[in-house]
């Protein structure tokens, strides 16, 4: 059954969004406090350029965060900042207007996750996909939806 549109919300900025993601089969995503340490700071390093945090929750078999993705040219700024070669293919991509706006925020949220995955895997000798694809973001539309997202 395929994921219904507003699950899979494009990307704007200066917008919220509840991002969340479980695990494949109901497995661990933490299996101790080293990962979540893990977790949190491969957020910090690869998702805080280009989001503002309000809140996260982590838990035993998936994660959510509420977000605001931050403004086109503070992207810009940040992505101009780094040497040409550090940046990802859809990183150029968008810089020279071939990727969208929305493609660039959901390949950071996928990098994200797959350099958790890559760790978890690694550490715990597992193979295989650790998250259940694609991963799911709601876009917060008034404020209601939005105390919603953090009760």
């Amino acid at each position: 059954m395929p994921i219904p549109i507003k699950y899979l919300a494009d990307f704007e900025e200066n917008s919220i969004y509840h991002i969340y993601n479980r695990t494949n089969n109901e497995e661990a995503l933490f299996l101790n406090d080293g990962n979540r340490l893990f977790f949190l700071r491969r957020y910090k390093e690869l998702l805080l350029p280009f989001t503002d945090t309000y809140c996260w929750c982590l838990l035993s078999n998936h994660f959510h965060l509420l977000v605001k993705i931050k403004p086109d040219k503070n992207i810009k700024s940040f992505l101009k900042s780094k040497p040409i070669t550090e940046l990802t293919i859809t990183e150029k991509k968008f810089m020279i207007n071939k990727a969208t706006f929305s493609e660039l925020i959901e390949n950071v949220f996928k990098r994200f996750f797959q350099s958790y995955a890559l760790a978890f895997n690694k550490m715990h000798l597992r193979k295989g996909n650790l998250f259940y694809k694609p991963f799911k973001r709601v876009k917060i539309e008034n404020d209601a939806q939005f105390t919603m997202a953090i009760v």
